[in-house]
């Protein structure tokens, strides 16, 4: 039987906010306006509503970000939540998923159903609806973006222009010209804008960055991540229209091995190849080209000496399945030493007598969905979960006056939109050398500005070897 004492201690440990208890976390909150939080896009990530035959992927049943800000509520560092999507006739399918997979599961966590959606249930398209929640949000509250990607720019423009705090998706825009205005809506409207690379925050990838100087001058880096054809499913209605695997997987990586070098090098051109045939089987499509696999050859500049650097980067989603929804791993190599990962093979497998998944190497570094002993959700400590609350923490510190936009540039584990414009250059080269014959593509540079500077426009070269 649990004493006085013990029962205290046990419900202390579902009040933690960052080693405070819910009644000094009260007290260090009086007189400040807790944030509220809005989500755009009831998808996937969102959510963990995905209405096909597979249905979400085993790596995120429930979704990331309601779960997420759902237990940042039940903690006491979010106020009220909303939910905004384009399709209102789907809304009782998706608060009856959020329901089933996050009230139901976890003890205390009931308030997701009192999320308020957008648009109404009976509306059958609305593109804006976002609009609508926008109106419901105050000047300081954060806002996230999962939608398609050739979406997010206007979203995110209207969120900064109302004041509130952006975390978008992966990739922030598909154009290097459209990053560039992000940044400058950002800046005239004094609010945080940050991409959702949430492999920042998995420990192994921030030691790697950590140990990144020690290494030497950026030489080499080598990065896959593959999906089983089952995700075509799920992307099915922009795959090959709006957007590409590259987009949606190399984005990782290539900030990843961005992060790592520092910006003490550059990448300066990019040149990229494609296979094909296997997705437009899959999906029994032949009104548009889907790429199976992408890769991504690109050239980087070393400050110090002038000196090259080579990253490639290749992303497919045609892959079986296996024993992990995602094949990914790195090499990093600096002049004075590397870096391996296997993201996809932590030393911790689970075997069942399961027809549709009977082994799996288990990855809860990323989202632990399995509840505590006690019932009460217990992956705080995922780097998945981190990404979204560490925005959430440094938003609601901007408001408070506790620190600046700069201060969390300089603190570099958030990739804010004015980091990461040559991420986008490098994805959008892609994408053009792709439908220019595998030309290269040039990242231009203003020479009246420092080393560090993020690229200001992409030249297409006469051919993949032009200089």
């Amino acid at each position: 039987m649990l004493t006085p004492k013990t029962k205290k201690q046990l419900n202390s440990r579902h009040l933690l906010v960052t080693g405070q208890s819910r009644k000094n976390t009260k007290k260090a909150n009086m007189g400040k306006r807790i944030v509220n939080a809005l989500m755009v896009g009831a998808g996937e990530y969102t959510t963990g509503s995905v209405f096909t035959a597979a249905g979400a992927a085993p790596d995120k049943p429930a979704g990331v970000i309601a779960i997420t800000f759902t237990d940042l509520k039940r903690r006491g560092k979010i106020n009220d939540i909303m939910l905004a999507d384009a399709v209102g006739t789907r809304m009782p399918a998706v608060r009856d998923t959020m329901r089933r997979k996050i009230a139901e599961k976890y003890k205390c966590m009931e308030s997701v159903n009192a999320i308020k959606t957008f648009p109404n249930d009976d509306v059958a398209f609305d593109a804006e609806a976002y609009k609508a929640a926008i109106s419901k949000c105050f000047p300081g509250d954060v806002v996230t973006i999962f939608t398609p990607d050739d979406t997010h720019f206007d979203i995110a423009k209207a969120c900064m222009e109302a004041k509130l705090h952006v975390l978008v998706a992966k990739p922030a825009v598909k154009t290097l010209d459209n990053h560039l205005k992000l940044i400058q809506v950002a800046k005239e409207n004094n609010v945080l804008c940050c991409v959702e690379y949430h492999k920042r925050f998995d420990p192994l990838y921030t030691d790697a960055r950590d140990r990144g100087d020690s290494l030497g001058p950026f030489s080499f880096f080598n990065a896959t991540m593959t999906q089983p054809k089952a995700q075509l499913d799920t992307f099915k209605n922009w795959a090959g229209k709006s957007s590409d695997i590259s987009y949606y997987l190399n984005s990782h990586h290539i900030d990843i091995c961005s992060w790592i070098a520092g910006k003490s090098s550059r990448p300066t051109k990019v040149t990229a190849f494609a296979a094909t045939g296997a997705a437009n089987k899959y999906l029994n499509v032949s009104d548009r080209k889907i790429e199976d696999t992408i890769t991504l050859s690109t050239e980087w500049e070393n400050k110090e000496d002038g000196s090259k650097g080579i990253g490639i980067y290749t992303a497919s989603w045609i892959a079986p399945k296996s024993d992990s929804h995602t094949q990914q791993n790195f090499h990093y190599c600096g002049q004075n030493g590397e870096i391996r990962v296997n993201q996809a093979r932590r030393g911790y497998e689970m075997a069942m007598d399961d027809e549709q998944r009977p082994f799996a190497n288990l990855n809860p570094l990323y989202m632990k969905y399995t509840p505590g002993k006690d019932g009460y959700f217990s992956g705080q400590n995922g780097y998945g979960y981190k990404s979204i609350e560490r925005f959430v923490e440094v938003c609601q510190q901007i408001n408070d006056g506790e620190i600046t936009k700069e201060d969390v540039e300089n603190m570099g584990d958030l990739a804010t939109i004015e980091s990461t414009a040559r991420v986008t250059a490098i994805l959008e080269a892609g994408r053009l050398s792709l439908d220019n014959a595998n030309r290269g593509v040039e990242l231009v540079y203003d020479d009246n500005v420092p080393f560090e500077s993020e690229p200001t426009a992409l030249r297409l070269l006469y051919s993949c070897n032009t200089t």
